[in-house]
């Protein structure tokens, strides 16, 4: 039964004692007061994340016959979400999450609902571009919802890092399935099919995590709620950057791996390959958050990244679909770990009343990466094939690797448990 009465105080995080199991990190997790109760909907409402945009690239690609102009309007729709996806945090933060919520999910069926009459009655295409606004910037940010509700349950505990391994899993899985569902719905049934499904799981999730008011980390009173100015920081700017490369090889991976399918005469492969590559993040991630952490978290990020930069060139030497299975796989095993350490990063540089924001920046470089990368990859693939696509995710991963290594020194050297050296959020 919804807990929809006013949100009474969250028991004590339940601690880590030393010694304990992998096995016993993941149940003590789940065993979290509230967890186990908005888990399931945050998975729901979080596929749209991996659906919308290959969607609404597939469905301009079959009106137009053109995968750059499908594309361009996915792209325009991840500005659109970059650009608001902070704003929508910090009114996360300020107002709480079902408000705003239910406003986001309500404004974004109305942007797909008239993106679809738009590219299906042949409109002009400005109007194309501007549905495509609507919905991709009024997009709910459900992973940071999740997210923050976490930093809340685990504040101080050690559990929180098993948390976000958790929930990189959760986030692999959700682009395991998505993609592949988008792929089958638009090959098998009709063009529009993504698009629809999106929005309605969509729905779904979203009203059931507005359900779970106990573990809503708001509203907070205006004078708790200053405003921090967390793109100030240079080490904020640093994880926010590594994470838009990332996005960039994300959104470029997206259309070349279906791309290639297509070339190969196994279009309905497509969203496998990309729900393999998931797989692999996600076993990754796994794996990692069931170990003991003894490495600061900053040498661990940088390893994770540079492991990241070498993982995304193997792609490239994908020649038929036998041999890009195990390449994807073990790409995939290096993007789970980078974004657990970005994450749990950000934990340690934003305070509580900020985190949702936090990941809201995270989530904005993710959607402002797809936006370059899903256009650039669909134009090289209309010049050259979905193997010249492919150098982008290359290229993105060699990028996230470079920003690493140049800006190190601007990431706080800290351990597993303890706070980051560094100067209070809101503060240079």
């Amino acid at each position: 039964m919804s807990d929809l009465s006013s949100p009474p105080p969250l028991a004590a995080p339940a601690t880590d004692p030393a010694g304990v199991t992998s096995g016993s990190l993941y149940r003590r997790t789940l065993a979290t007061p509230g967890a186990v109760r908005f888990l399931p909907a945050a998975f729901v409402g979080r596929l749209p994340i991996a659906m919308h945009a290959l969607g609404t690239v597939l469905f301009v690609q079959d009106r137009t016959g053109s995968y750059a102009v499908g594309g361009a309007v996915a792209a325009v729709g991840a500005l659109s979400e970059a650009a608001c996806a902070p704003r929508i945090g910090r009114a996360l933060d300020r107002y709480g999450q079902a408000r705003v919520l239910l406003a986001a999910l309500g404004a974004h069926l109305v942007g797909v609902a008239a993106l679809l009459g738009a590219v299906w009655s042949g409109a002009p295409r400005p109007l194309w571009f501007g549905a495509a606004v609507i919905a991709g910037g009024t997009l709910p940010p459900v992973g940071s919802c999740a997210r923050a509700r976490w930093s809340v349950l685990l504040t101080g505990s050690p559990l929180l890092a098993t948390a976000f391994a958790l929930e990189a899993a959760i986030d692999e899985l959700v682009f395991i399935l998505g993609p592949t569902l988008v792929t089958a719905l638009v090959t098998l049934v009709a063009p529009a099919g993504g698009l629809l499904a999106s929005a309605a799981l969509l729905t779904v999730g979203v009203l059931g995590l507005v359900a779970q008011r106990r573990t809503d980390p708001g509203p907070r009173p205006a004078s708790t709620a200053a405003q921090e100015r967390i793109m100030r920081r240079a080490d904020t700017r640093t994880l926010v950057a590594i994470v838009f490369a990332i996005g960039i090889a994300f959104g470029g991976l997206d259309v070349s791996m279906v791309a290639f399918a297509r070339e190969q005469g196994l279009a309905a492969l497509g969203g496998l390959l990309l729900g393999l590559f998931a797989a692999g993040s996600g076993v990754a991630g796994l794996v990692g958050g069931a170990r003991t952490r003894r490495r600061p978290l900053r040498e661990r990020l940088l390893r994770s990244v540079a492991l990241l930069a070498v993982g995304f060139l193997l792609p490239l030497a994908g020649l038929t679909v036998a041999v890009m299975i195990p390449l994807a796989l073990l790409a995939g095993a290096t993007a789970a770990p980078t974004m657990i350490g970005v994450n749990a990063m950000m934990v340690r540089l934003v305070p509580a009343r900020a985190r949702t924001e936090g990941f809201a920046w995270l989530t904005m470089a993710v959607a402002s990466g797809l936006s370059i990368g899903s256009p650039l990859a669909g134009r090289l693939i209309d010049v050259g094939g979905a193997r010249l696509g492919l150098v982008v995710p290359a290229a993105a991963g060699l990028l996230a690797g470079l920003t690493a290594l140049l800006c190190r020194d601007r990431l706080p050297d800290v351990d597993a448990r303890g706070p980051a050296a560094a100067s209070p959020a809101g503060h240079p």
